[in-house]
């Protein structure tokens, strides 16, 4: 008996295509390659017939958008293929023409919901059927989104991290709503919490710089342990700048990985995806540049599966204009964007219609991440001012244009890109950030307060550049809320 791979029973040893993980398929392939080799050069003179085998169907498609049109091939196993027949079936679409070949043209729904699709194998005597569900979604329908914030536990002691920050500057000051606060302080985590509550905020991505410094320390002393934090889930961002010292030095990364799993994975606070804790990573997209993305993947995964672990990783690889190829992109798990405000290239007023090119390139990115089954994430933030931090960045009001009103720049994004959430995220968008005070990204509320241009410098406006800032109250938390319907 020749045995041949025929490009659709399904046995025990294989999961269906359609729930398989990239990589699964990745190494399936790899196998139907080898057997067509095999049975090339080796044959069985056995007549008996066999049943045929559906191993899965191809691709392995969980999610369709509305309407759209997708092409599925049945992949089997028998020992005379030239015999066999099809027949496929689908509860809820339009099969397009042939309904009998190997392949089919399948039509998504024009409404959200789910769709099973069977397909039935025989060769005249036996038969096998394999069934699959595809979930049809309405990307203009956002559902239940995950809203999730970069939070940065760097404010313990009494020094608020050097008060370097633009409000400091402003004349009158623009002091945080809590004040210059301690981030260890367990009101201040208690009124943090209540604030994200309110605005529909379930996620805090935190800053992590290595085992043992103060962010390592807030997190598990003073957050992790903290009685109200109830439903508040928490994921570590992970700081390369720090902890892969020049993007090339990757001696610290195995041991930073099975202390973050050994010490933050098991709690029931830690966020996970499909089951799988997930990590951020910063600037993954310079470890790309410097060509030691693939090396960096590999070690933080393998560090994790010796803690037990399957890690999700998110990478900060989305930058600029999507890329020509998606290779890198294929070594995480999501993509997304940290630096908004590099990212979209606008400064001092983003108007509308940067707001609307930023997105689309976004979008460009989401394609090409989804095509080799990485998932994205969008992004947001309010704005930019990191003059009382450093010298040579241009600032982005938080206004659209000078007319606008305050806060008009993030009520846009946040529109935005809630229409790009990605089901295979857990429909999660960020927003850059929670408490980046450095930067003036934060949504944290600050002291009401009138608007003012004028600071403390010789100018007046060194820090300012002459345009506007508010003491906004809780202005970013109530767009949030809007936002996602709470």
């Amino acid at each position: 008996m020749n045995t041949v791979i025929h490009t659709c029973k399904q046995p025990l040893s294989f999961r269906p295509l359609n729930i398989m993980s990239r990589h699964t398929i990745k190494r399936l392939s790899r196998l139907l390659a080898a057997v067509f080799v095999v049975t090339a050069f080796f044959g069985c003179d056995d007549p008996e017939n066999t049943a045929p085998v559906i191993i899965g169907v191809v691709p392995g498609m969980e999610t369709a958008n509305v309407g759209t049109t997708h092409t599925f091939t049945c992949v089997a196993e028998d020992d005379n293929p030239s015999e066999l027949a099809y027949q496929w079936q689908s509860s809820c679409g339009g099969i397009q023409g042939d309904t009998t070949g190997q392949a089919i043209t399948w039509k998504a729904p024009l409404t959200a919901g789910e769709c099973t699709l069977t397909v039935t194998l025989s060769d005249g005597e036996f038969s096998d059927e394999h069934a699959f569900t595809v979930t049809v979604r309405d990307p203009n329908e956002t559902g239940d989104v995950t809203v999730g914030v970069y939070y940065y536990p760097w404010y313990g002691g009494s020094n608020f991290h050097g008060r370097q920050y633009l409000r400091e500057h402003l004349v009158p000051v623009q002091l945080p709503e809590l004040g210059e606060y301690n981030d260890r302080d367990a009101e201040v985590i208690a009124q943090q919490l209540e604030w994200c509550e309110y605005a529909g905020i379930s996620l805090w991505v935190s800053s992590w710089w290595g085992p043992g410094k103060m962010e390592d320390v807030t997190l598990l002393d003073h957050i992790l342990v903290h009685p109200e934090l109830g439903d508040m889930k928490i994921a570590l961002f992970y700081e390369t700048s720090g902890r892969i010292p020049d993007f090339t030095d990757l001696s610290r990364v195995t041991g930073d990985i099975q202390y973050i799993a050994d010490n933050y994975f098991d709690h029931p606070n830690y966020y996970k995806i499909d089951g799988r804790p997930v990590l951020f990573v910063y600037l993954t997209r310079v470890l790309s540049n410097k060509g030691l993305l693939d090396e960096t993947m590999d070690l933080m995964r393998a560090a994790a599966n010796s803690s037990g672990y399957d890690i999700y990783i998110v990478g900060d690889q989305v930058f600029g204009q999507p890329p020509s190829f998606a290779d890198q992109l294929a070594l995480l798990d999501a993509a997304t964007n940290y630096d908004v405000y590099g990212s979209s290239g606008a400064r001092m007023y983003a108007t509308q219609k940067q707001v609307d090119n930023y997105y689309t390139a976004q979008a460009g990115w989401k394609s090409k991440a989804q095509a080799v089954g990485t998932a994205f994430i969008p992004a947001t933030a309010p704005g930019f001012n990191d003059t009382g931090v450093r010298d040579g960045h241009v600032p982005l009001s938080r206004k659209l244009s000078g007319s606008n009103e305050f806060g008009s720049l993030f009520r846009a994004m946040v529109e935005k890109a809630v229409t790009m959430v990605d089901p295979a995220s857990n429909n999660l968008f960020l927003v850059t950030s929670w408490n980046e005070w450095h930067e003036d990204t934060q949504i944290e509320p600050v002291a009401v307060a009138p608007a003012t241009s004028v600071d403390d410098s010789g100018t007046q406006e060194a820090y300012t550049y002459g345009m506007e800032y508010e003491g906004y109250g809780t202005r970013y938390l109530d767009i949030l809320r809007e936002a996602v319907g709470k």
